[in-house]
C-alpha cells in the first residue's frame, strides 16, 4: 500500500512526528498540516484601501472607511459583476496556493458565486454577501431572494452559505434583526464586523436581545471587546488591524478563528502565522488550532481529504514565508508542485493578473493611479518591527507518534 510520510504534521493544531498515511501514491514532504488553513474572512473584491495615502493610524473602523482616499470607485467596481468575478476568482486560486483549505468571502454574491463555478475545486467557500443600509447593497430579503433563484447551483459539498451584517452602525435595527431571522430560521452562519477600534458591546446585546433565538454568530475584529463575554465567535484579522490602527486584539480569549481581510494586498492568512505568533503570546499548538480546524468549527464546514504539503521544516512554515507544494481540498489534488493542475498557474501568474486587474479597475473606475498592493511582504515587516522572528520551541509542543494512521 503507498503512503503519505512526513517529518512533522499539524492535526488540528496538535504537532506530530514522523506522519505516515495511506495514499495513492508514495510521496513524502516535510511538513503536513491537517486540515489545512483557514481564512474566516476576506473580501475578494477590495484593490485599494487607501493604504498609499494613510498617514498614521485610524482611531477605528468608521473613520477610516469615511475619510480614505482611494484610486478605485469601489461601488462602481462591486456593480461591474464580471470584474468582481474575476477579482474572486483570482482570490479562490491564491488561497488554496498559498495553502488555505477554506475561505469566507463577504461583499458581492453574484460575482462570488460566479467564481465558485469558474473555479470549482477548492478552497472550500462560505458566501457570505455583505447586507447594509446604504446604495448598492442588499437587505437580508434579497439575500434570500437570490439564494433562492440560484438553488440549483447551491448544492455542493464545498460551498456554505451565510449572511454578513456589515457593521452595527451601517445597518438599522429592522435590517439587523432581519438578518438574525433569516440565519436563524435557514441555520445560516451570520458575521458582522464588530468593536474594531470602539466598543460596541452594548449595542450589539441590545440588538441580540430583540431575536427570538440567535443563530450562529462570526464577529470580526473584536478589538476593543471580549468576543466570549458576547456568547459569540470572532475572527481576528491582526493584519489589516495592526495597519490600519496600530494594535490588535492581543488575547486569544475569544478568538476562534484568524481571517486576512484583504486577500489580494497582503496575501491570505496562511501568510500571516508569523505575526499572529508575535501578537498572541500563546502555545503554538492552541494558536494553528484555531488558524487551521478553528475556521472549519466557526462555519459547521467539514474538512475531510483537506491538507496542505510543504518540502519546508514546521518553523519555516510558521512564518508564512514558504508555500505549499501540494494542497488537497475534499480528497482532491488542487494544487500540485506549487501551480494549479488545471490551469498550470503558479502564484506569481495570480498575482501578475491581479495588478493587471488593479490597473484596468483604476483606469475605468478611478483616477488612473494603481493602488497600492503590497503584498504579504508588508505583513513580515510589521512583524519584523515587533521585534524579529517568533522565539518559539517546538520541544514542548511535539507528540511522537510514529505510523500514524
Amino acid at each position: 500500500m503507498p503512503y503519505l510520510e512526513a517529518d512533522t504534521a499539524i492535526i488540528h493544531g496538535r504537532i506530530v512526528e514522523d506522519l505516515r498515511l495511506p495514499f495513492h501514491m508514495d510521496v513524502s514532504y516535510r511538513t503536513v498540516v491537517i486540515p489545512g488553513f483557514s481564512d474566516t474572512h476576506a473580501h475578494p473584491q477590495v484593490i485599494d484601501a487607501g493604504l498609499d495615502n494613510q498617514r498614521g493610524f485610524w482611531p477605528d473602523s468608521y473613520r477610516w472607511l469615511d475619510e480614505r482616499r482611494l484610486h478605485v470607485d469601489e461601488v462602481m467596481l462591486r456593480q461591474d459583476i464580471g470584474l468582481s468575478a474575476r477579482l474572486a476568482e483570482l482570490a479562490l486560486k491564491r488561497a488554496v496556493l498559498e495553502g488555505v483549505t477554506l475561505i469566507a468571502f463577504t461583499g458581492v454574491l453574484e460575482a462570488n458565486l460566479k467564481a465558485r463555478l469558474r473555479f470549482p475545486g477548492g478552497p472550500r467557500l462560505v458566501l457570505l454577501p455583505t447586507s447594509m443600509d446604504r446604495a448598492g447593497w442588499m437587505k437580508p430579503a434579497e439575500v434570500l431572494h437570490l439564494y433562492n433563484k440560484y438553488y440549483n447551483y447551491l448544492e455542493d459539498s464545498l460551498l456554505r452559505i451565510g449572511i454578513f451584517v456589515h457593521s452595527l452602525r451601517w445597518a438599522s435595527r429592522s435590517t439587523f434583526r432581519e438578518a438574525l431571522v433569516l440565519a436563524s430560521n435557514t441555520g445560516m452562519p451570520l458575521g458582522l464586523h464588530l468593536s474594531e477600534g470602539i466598543s460596541e458591546k452594548s449595542e450589539f446585546v441590545a440588538r441580540v436581545s430583540e431575536a427570538p433565538r440567535l443563530p450562529r454568530i462570526i464577529a470580526v475584529h473584536c478589538i476593543e471587546d471580549n468576543p466570549r463575554e458576547m456568547g459569540i465567535r470572532c475572527s481576528s484579522c491582526p493584519g489589516s488591524n495592526m495597519i490600519l490602527y496600530g494594535r490588535s486584539r492581543t488575547s486569544l480569549e475569544g478568538v476562534t478563528s484568524f481571517g486576512s481581510d484583504w486577500p489580494h494586498l497582503i496575501g491570505t492568512v496562511s501568510r500571516h502565522i508569523g505575526l499572529i505568533l508575535r501578537l498572541f503570546p500563546a502555545r503554538l499548538g492552541s494558536v494553528l488550532y484555531r488558524i487551521t480546524t478553528g475556521g472549519y468549527i466557526d462555519y459547521g464546514v467539514q474538512h475531510n481529504g483537506d491538507l496542505v504539503a510543504y518540502d519546508s521544516p514546521l518553523e519555516d512554515v510558521i512564518t508564512g514565508r514558504v508555500l505549499p507544494r501540494m494542497v488537497m481540498v475534499a480528497g482532491n489534488i488542487v494544487v500540485d508542485e506549487s501551480v494549479i493542475p488545471d490551469t498550470g498557474e503558479s502564484l506569481s501568474d495570480v498575482e501578475r493578473e491581479v495588478r493587471e486587474v488593479s490597473k484596468y479597475a483604476s483606469e475605468v473606475y478611478g483616477d488612473g493611479s494603481p493602488p497600492l498592493l503590497p503584498g504579504p511582504r508588508f505583513i513580515w515587516d510589521i512583524m519584523e518591527s515587533l521585534g524579529g522572528e517568533p522565539n518559539i520551541s517546538l520541544s514542548g509542543e511535539v507528540f511522537v507518534q510514529h505510523g500514524l494512521q
